[in-house]
């Protein structure tokens, strides 16, 4: 987990680097080549001038700005002496002679940076060859701070995005390793449910080959076992398909519209004879009714899930009600049992796959654990949630809340059915 949280990490910073190093570049050369641009406009600009009143007074035509320097060649590639230039830059002259014709270059001199531009004009019939050193000294001054401040810019905000990369991939590495922890828990959980009922299997399978040649009723207490914990396997399979289902992503297959109250019916006529034959009370109260839009067959389940939790941990003579109410846009499914409850610390955790607070009374009653787990995820595709309380008179409170149908899909039901309004 470390080594991945750092491949995170490293691939962050990177991409953070990446796009910082490549924003500070495009800004400077940018800048850069604008600066440049504005100075060789103003070469070309002199250039312009020069050529067009050269004829008349070239003294007129060179450069005034204090930054330009005009170096005017005759023939023979020496200074033209009725155009001077100081000491400090004769040795230029040889050494940018090579220079082509109307090319704009820097070139440094002496520890100064120029941008040049050479041409060639006529004067009275004879050739003269004009060289115009632009000094941008003070341009790459202001580039080189712009650089620095970019670099330094750049390393703190390198820095900054460090940190930010370092809380990214912990946020993003959270999810990964929890849920790595909830695998690895998962597995460790089913192992140990299938584990009893598979040894219990075993062992009754080689106590049946212990006496091949009696009757399968003198082996009753072999096969019963075995079939019991072989259906429970079942079971346990079937309810882990059901929540693999639930992690790809899957969904309810259908909705219709449907009056809670007949669910409830449904319910009710098949746990009031379960309640009775195990000599424990059933009390159904649909209150009003109660209109959604969901799946009835997954929200049948919900409500069997519920109700056989309830009469596994209600004593004789306990009472177990199923009530059906609703709020102003809430269907709300009620279920209550004065059995042995569960403790305040673990109402939480009921929801969680493969808990249960007794796991031996649990596997005794041939439960596995998953049947509120698959209650939580079919509340969830109904958009509704579920919770469980501590009964006020002990036992526990498992209440589920779904949204009601909204007004304007009755309304266009109503408008279906009654065209004539």
């Amino acid at each position: 987990m470390k080594k991945r949280k750092l491949r995170i990490l490293f691939t962050y910073a990177s991409v953070f680097f990446l796009i910082i190093t490549m924003f500070a570049v495009s800004i400077f050369m940018f800048v850069s080549h604008n600066q440049m641009k504005k100075v060789d406009q103003d070469l070309l600009l002199f250039k312009s001038a020069i050529l067009r009143v050269y004829d008349r007074d070239l003294h007129v035509a060179l450069p005034l700005n204090p930054k330009t320097i005009t170096i005017v060649r005759n023939e023979e590639g020496h200074v033209d002496p009725n155009f001077p230039i100081t000491e400090f830059y004769h040795e230029i002259l040889a050494e940018y002679e090579d220079i082509p014709l109307d090319e704009i270059q820097t070139v440094l001199y002496k520890g100064g940076h120029y941008r040049t531009l050479k041409f060639q004009l006529f004067m009275d019939g004879e050739p003269r060859e004009v060289q115009v050193l632009y000094n941008i000294d003070s341009d790459i001054r202001v580039l080189n701070s712009l650089k620095s401040i970019l670099v330094n810019g750049s390393m703190l905000i390198i820095f900054a995005s460090v940190m930010i990369s370092y809380f990214l991939a912990t946020q993003t590495i959270q999810p990964m390793k929890e849920s790595i922890e909830k695998e690895r828990a998962f597995l460790q959980d089913a192992s140990h449910e299938l584990r009893t009922p598979i040894a219990v299997i075993q062992s009754r399978l080689e106590g049946l080959l212990r006496n091949p040649e009696e009757k399968i009723i003198d082996q009753y207490e072999y096969i019963e076992p075995a079939l019991r914990e072989s259906r429970r396997i079942s079971r346990m399979v079937s309810n882990l398909m059901i929540l693999t289902r639930a992690d790809a992503g899957a969904s309810l297959e259908k909705a219709e519209r449907f009056d809670l109250r007949k669910l409830g019916d449904d319910i009710a006529i098949i746990y009031s004879e379960f309640a009775g034959i195990q000599n424990k009370k059933f009390v159904y109260s649909p209150k009003e009714e109660v209109f959604i839009e969901g799946n009835y067959e997954k929200l049948h389940q919900l409500l069997i899930i519920l109700m056989d939790n309830a009469l596994k941990y209600t004593k004789d003579e306990g009472v177990i009600e199923l009530s059906i109410s609703s709020t102003k846009d809430k269907g709300i499914l009620r279920v209550t049992d004065n059995g042995v409850g569960i403790k305040e610390e673990n109402l939480d955790k009921v929801f969680t796959r493969f808990f249960r607070e007794d796991k031996a009374r649990n596997r005794n009653n041939g439960g596995t654990g998953l049947g509120l787990s698959i209650a939580k995820w079919i509340t969830d595709c109904h958009g509704g949630t579920i919770k469980a309380e501590k009964g006020k008179e002990g036992g526990t409170v498992i209440e589920v809340q779904l949204p009601k149908e909204s007004k304007k899909q009755n309304g266009l039901r109503s408008e279906k059915t009654n065209p004539s309004a």
